[in-house]
């Protein structure tokens, strides 16, 4: 996994002893399976798993969404008395929707632990599809299977937050068939990946989450371990441009409407003014144009990575979306 760009192991399972990721320099999130001392000094253990999608019942136990909630309390507050500076992480599910799993409860499943991700499959499950479009929030009649649908997901996950953003949020995104049996369920392609994370990275996610496991046929068990090597490529790459441009993601957003039909996110990093865009949800491909504010009196737009630049003229410049999960990263001198 470490030569797709992948750095740390989410829920670990205790069928090996922790040494055989942490040796490799992958960092890891432990399940409750193994003990203290097991894990031990170990520096690359960084966080402790509580559970995965209670918010809807599996893995906790419970019958019902208050016993859920207070199972998961339970559970924490378990992990917090080994009292070892681990982060507490738990991944959640269907009930950042609001529409049937975990009413009433999902800003204390948010708030109960340090770091919260979410998986809902939309490229590749119909029926995670529909889920989504019974949510009050969103949009009527837009398709689902779209990047923009990511960067939604992160901003449900934020709507439960005292303070959007005080604690990190992933977002988990397939990387093949994520074990799924739905009619019409589908593979997800190298492009559809990229786009699903920047999406949510420009939605202020703090981590992108992969779930590999795979009954496509086409691409192993593993997907990111078994598939072609020209899948796995794409991948890789994809992977090696957001973590290089990690040191800047990871800095103070500005805010500032560019136009209509975009999402972004605005930095400033070492001189330079940066733009991560994509199309809106609900919008369909296309040119779109960014009106800049007064603050970036650059007058050339450097496309990260695409070897073009873009002229600005009036204060603004324009650039084409050919796709849905077509995104652009443009750096301006300040």
């Amino acid at each position: 996994m470490k030569s797709v760009g992948i750095n740390t192991f989410q829920a670990v399972e205790h069928n090996d002893p922790l040494s055989v990721a942490t040796s490799k320099g992958i960092f890891c999130i432990v399940q409750d399976e193994f003990t203290a001392d097991e894990i031990g000094d170990d520096p690359l253990a960084v966080g402790l798993f509580a559970y995965d999608e209670c918010d809807m019942g599996l893995g906790c136990g419970g019958d019902d969404t208050d016993t859920n909630l207070a199972n998961m309390h339970l559970q924490v507050v378990g992990l917090r008395q080994r009292n070892d500076g681990r982060f507490i992480n738990a991944n959640y599910s269907k009930g950042v929707l609001e529409s049937y799993w975990a009413l009433g409860t999902m800003d204390d499943f948010m708030a109960v632990v340090d770091v919260a991700s979410v998986d809902n499959y939309a490229y590749t499950s119909p029926d995670t599809g529909y889920a989504i479009t019974q949510s009050q929030y969103w949009p009527i009649g837009t398709p689902t299977m779209r990047s923009a649908t990511y960067g939604w997901l992160v901003d449900r996950m934020r709507a439960f937050q005292t303070e959007p953003g005080n604690k990190p949020n992933w977002m988990f995104v397939e990387t093949a068939m994520p074990f799924l049996n739905d009619d019409g369920a589908r593979t997800i392609s190298p492009e559809e990946i990229e786009g699903a994370c920047w999406s949510a990275i420009i939605h202020e996610a703090r981590g992108i989450m992969f779930f590999q496991h795979n009954n496509d046929g086409v691409n192993g068990g593993y997907s990111l371990v078994e598939c072609s090597a020209e899948r796995k490529e794409l991948i890789r790459a994809s992977n090696a441009k957001i973590t290089s441009l990690a040191p800047i993601i990871n800095t103070q957003s500005y805010e500032w409407d560019f136009g209509p039909d975009t999402d972004t996110m605005l930095k400033a990093w070492n001189g330079s003014a940066y733009i991560f865009a994509e199309i809106a949800l609900a919008t369909e491909p296309g040119g779109r144009t960014f009106t800049l504010p007064s603050s970036i009196p650059g007058r050339l737009v450097d496309v990260v990575d695409e070897g073009r630049t873009i002229e600005v003229k009036d204060g603004a410049f324009s650039d084409a979306f050919p796709h849905e999960y077509t995104h652009h990263v443009y750096r301006i001198a300040l």
